[in-house]
């Protein structure tokens, strides 16, 4: 099972980064990758984006479920639709003392099927870059 954990302190009032954290909208398009995403319900989202799993780009289409959610973490399942890739993970604020806000971002995603055993080990590359980079993405555009 492959697993990212990153986080990412940022200047920002609280507030404006549990409303930015909310609409998954705003952070879909920044997933390194990302080709478009759409909304079959209020409670999840359908998420495409290029995958570069090394020798291999394809084009991978997960369903975000919504779990639960409260104002300082939004937590989610993810089923594949494309391939039988399927996980779950969160993003999460916390804050200091100091006031500084700090973004968690936590994915786990594992393969299943025929080509697990090849999936796998490059989803343990893959998916703690990605999460690497989305919460360092979504860190910059809530600052804005």
């Amino acid at each position: 099972m492959a697993t990212g954990l990153y986080s990412e302190n940022i200047q920002i009032e609280k507030a404006k980064l549990q409303e930015f954290i909310q609409n998954k909208g705003e952070w879909a398009v920044l997933i390194p990758g990302y080709l478009h995403h759409e909304f079959p319900n209020e409670q999840n989202m359908i998420w495409v984006f290029k995958g570069d799993f090394g020798i291999i780009q394809k084009a991978v289409k997960v369903e975000l479920k919504d779990k639960e959610s409260n104002l300082n973490k939004v937590m989610f399942d993810l089923v594949g639709l494309s391939d039988p890739i399927n996980g779950d993970g969160y993003f999460e604020i916390t804050q200091d003392q100091d006031g500084t806000c700090q973004l968690v971002g936590n994915l786990t995603m594992k393969a299943s099927g025929f080509l697990a055993g090849m999936m796998n080990p490059i989803l343990e590359k893959f998916v703690p870059q990605l999460v690497e980079q989305l919460v360092q993405e979504m860190a910059v555009k809530a600052s804005i």
